[in-house]
């Protein structure tokens, strides 16, 4: 998902998924779902957001074998992109046009009706009420193919492709155990199925939010809104050449470096789901091949494929050995 784009350090536009301007004050935003903050190899490197990297987060083995699971998977594809937000622009538009426009109209379909053809009383008032319908429902149509047309332009941001796991292989495991132990309190159940990513050369991903203001009806059958954030990268990239770093351009270009077994972990809603446009986040021009693995939390139970994890993903006899 590729909630949104802006420009590096504009304000946060209201659609493309963008957070509508907030007055929240950062001390509510900054109340997300607990991490233990002593766990082995834990690194913040920004406050108010939170940002952590998380040094050897999987092993070695573990990452290769989630690579290997992808890649057996055959199915690896352009990475979805979705105009999140998309219910509340098509409202607000509609709304608009409603209150104001439409009003306008319905009562010149009146005053048309009442000098032109003599109408009175309940077929006066029916042509403003038809007028005043049609209205609403030309807007509602220009919203919608608005929205498509932003899909459409949308599908520009992300170059890389991708797959989705079941969970299941070995390394899957590691990591959903792991990221359990991380984030105490949270359960597998919350968790969307790993998605695998692949840059290559020259892809990237442009800046973006992984919340959805429109979270509560978008996102209403996999678990709704996405409160952290927690991507591992499967290979080291070349420090100098290697490029595909994540960037957060609103934390004055804070920049993680992609190292096999690193986590990045980030919350883009606080614990309640309000949405935190501070964490608007990029990943810029590979250089050379990227691999990483992405969980999204939500504030719900994700419920089964495709979204989540199987509902017997906690029975042992499902691991398949690498």
């Amino acid at each position: 998902r590729v909630p949104a784009r802006t420009r590096r350090g504009a304000p946060p536009r209201a659609g493309f998924g963008a957070a509508v301007p907030t007055a929240r004050s950062a001390a509510v935003l900054d109340k997300h779902v607990p991490i233990d903050r002593y766990a082995d190899g834990l690194r913040q490197l920004h406050a108010s957001p939170d940002v952590f990297v998380v040094d050897d987060f999987l092993s070695a083995d573990a990452c290769a074998d989630i690579i290997v699971r992808a890649k057996a998977k055959g199915d690896m594809t352009q990475s979805p992109v979705v105009y999140a937000g998309w219910t509340n622009d098509v409202e607000a538009w509609t709304s608009t046009v409603s209150s104001g426009p439409a009003v306008w109209i319905g009562a010149l379909a009146m005053l048309i009706g009442s000098a032109a053809f003599g109408q009175s009383g309940l077929g006066l008032l029916g042509e403003g009420v038809v007028g005043y319908l049609g209205a609403v429902g030309a807007a509602y149509a220009a919203s919608l193919a608005y929205v498509k047309d932003k899909e459409r332009e949308l599908g520009d941001l992300r170059t890389s492709t991708s797959t989705a796991l079941d969970g299941s292989g070995v390394g899957e495991r590691e990591l959903i155990r792991a990221t359990e132990r991380l984030l105490p309190g949270t359960s597998w159940t919350t968790y969307e199925a790993p998605t695998v990513i692949r840059y290559e050369r020259g892809q990237k991903l442009a800046p973006h939010f992984d919340a959805n203001r429109g979270a509560a009806v978008e996102d209403a059958n996999r678990g709704g809104q996405t409160l952290v954030t927690l991507l591992v990268y499967l290979n080291d990239v070349d420090e100098v050449r290697g490029g595909g770093q994540t960037v957060f351009g609103r934390l004055g270009d804070l920049a993680v470096r992609p190292a096999k077994g690193r986590a990045l972990v980030f919350f883009p809603a606080n614990a309640d789901g309000e949405f935190d446009d501070r964490v608007e986040h990029e990943g810029t021009e590979a250089n050379e091949e990227k691999w990483i693995v992405r969980i999204w939390v939500h504030q719900n139970e994700v419920g089964g494929p495709p979204s989540g994890l199987p509902d017997d993903w906690n029975d042992e006899r499902g691991v398949v050995a690498p």
